[in-house]
This record gives C-alpha cells, sequence and structure tokens, in this order.
C-alpha cells in the first residue's frame, strides 16, 4: 500500500469518526446524557484509529506534504482528547454517562479543519 492510498484510508476512517462525534454531541445536547455504552464504543473507535495513525507515523513521514502531516497528526490528537473526554462523567450513574459537550466540541472542531484540509489536498486517484 502506497503512502497515498493510506492517507486517503485514513481520510475515510476521520470522515466517519467526524460524523459519529457530531451526532454524538447533538445527541448529547438534545438528552443531557448518553448510554455508557455507546459511549464506550466511540471511545474505543477513536483510541484504535488514533492508536492505527500513531502506528503509521513512520509511514506517513514520508509523505511529501509536511502541513498534510501535520493535520493527520493534529487529527489524531483531537481523537485522543475527544476519547478521554468520553471516558469522565461515570460518576453520575451506572448506566448513563454525562460528558462535557463543550471540550468534545473543540475535538470536533479541530478534527472537522483537519478533515477538510486533507480533504482538499488528497490526491486525485488515477482514472
Amino acid at each position: 500500500m502506497t503512502v497515498d492510498e493510506m492517507a486517503r484510508r485514513l481520510l475515510t476512517k476521520l470522515v466517519t469518526c467526524r460524523s459519529d462525534l457530531a451526532g454524538y454531541i447533538q445527541l448529547l445536547k438534545a438528552k443531557g446524557y448518553m448510554s455508557v455504552s455507546e459511549t464506550d464504543r466511540l471511545r474505543e473507535r477513536f483510541f484504535a484509529l488514533a492508536l492505527e495513525i500513531r502506528d503509521k507515523g513512520e509511514r506517513l513521514s514520508q509523505m511529501p506534504d509536511r502541513d498534510a502531516r501535520g493535520a493527520l497528526y493534529r487529527a489524531e490528537e483531537a481523537l485522543s482528547s475527544a476519547a478521554v473526554c468520553l471516558m469522565s462523567g461515570r460518576q453520575d450513574c451506572p448506566t448513563y454517562i454525562t460528558v462535557n459537550a463543550d471540550k468534545l466540541e473543540r475535538s470536533l472542531n479541530v478534527l472537522s479543519y483537519c478533515v477538510q484540509y486533507l480533504s482538499e489536498r488528497a490526491p486525485l486517484e488515477e482514472a
């Protein structure tokens, strides 16, 4: 797999995580709480993608665009930050959790910016 293919696959996963996080925040604001199982699944997905980006860091360092590399690493940081935020709030109830929506929105904003930047600079696929 080339570095461009790897970056495209990571971008696709980042887009999915961004939409999942946006939906989670919207529901959290509407309800005021979320189920522990939903939160745990989302947290684990964020940690897994952040770990995948870190593990592929050596290969990603071969990307010619230094700013795109930086955007991927910032996206990884935003995912990790959101995942850590999702670990809080369990003291309220054993089956429901309240999470700081403002912190999640900050992570969403960074993630959205990174996805937009990477999408604009993604190499065109060969026909």
